[in-house]
């Protein structure tokens, strides 16, 4: 199992100081309640751990499997890019937070969490009859990806609560409730939530690299 890179903070664009300017003085990233100014380089890098939409979903009908980043690719597309030693830069944007290495379960899924929102970017498109068990987010007439029930909840919810722990659990308990709920109706047509916190936040975390690849959430720091 190979830890996932997520990059961390809203982008602001380029910041240029002087109307002679040839290049942008900086890139602004957004993080908590400050802003980090990243060279051409450290902007190249956190740019690149975004990953690329195509690689990062696969392409199921062409038997491809999904890539999602990983510090062996980040470090390969950012040289591609033009960055001569990536190495020392992912290390940086890790210790400044706006990188982190999580699995995609265990402790350090939990950790992650703990210390991290997901906020939704883009619109929520709903479902459709001939597809009722996926959700889709994007803009209008232009979805740019499927998610099932609980990743789609997930994503409109979770930036309500302080933390994703702590948001995920709150659903995880409503859930819970609305299943005893059901089991104790006449109806017939019920279904079974998923209660589990840490099986929300495995789907989730699986479904993140194409939400974030696609521009349709951003991970902020907590607290």
């Amino acid at each position: 199992m190979v830890a996932l890179v997520v990059p961390v903070g809203h982008f602001a664009g380029p910041m240029y100081t002087s109307v002679d300017a040839e290049a942008p003085e900086s890139f602004e990233v957004r993080f908590r309640d400050g802003v980090f100014s990243l060279s051409a380089e450290e902007y190249a890098v956190w740019a690149v751990s975004h990953g690329d939409p195509n690689k990062v979903s696969g392409d199921p009908e062409k038997k491809i499997a999904p890539k999602p980043p990983t510090r062996v690719q980040v470090e390969a597309a950012a040289k591609a890019a033009g960055v001569e030693e990536p190495g020392p830069i992912f290390d940086s944007l890790l210790d400044d937070g706006l990188l982190v290495s999580v699995m995609p379960t265990g402790a350090s899924a939990r950790t992650f969490a703990e210390q991290h929102q997901v906020v939704p970017l883009a619109l929520g498109l709903g479902n459709s009859p001939q597809n009722p068990a996926e959700f889709q987010i994007g803009l209008p007439n232009a979805a740019r990806v499927s998610v099932g029930y609980d990743v789609y909840h997930m994503w409109l919810f979770c930036h309500r609560q302080a933390t994703l722990w702590e948001a995920i659990s709150t659903i995880a308990k409503e859930a819970e409730e609305a299943n005893a709920e059901d089991a104790a109706s006449d109806s017939e047509q019920k279904v079974e939530l998923v209660s589990n916190p840490d099986e929300l936040l495995k789907a989730l975390l699986g479904a993140l690299p194409v939400l974030i690849s696609t521009s349709c959430v951003f991970i902020d720091r907590r607290p």
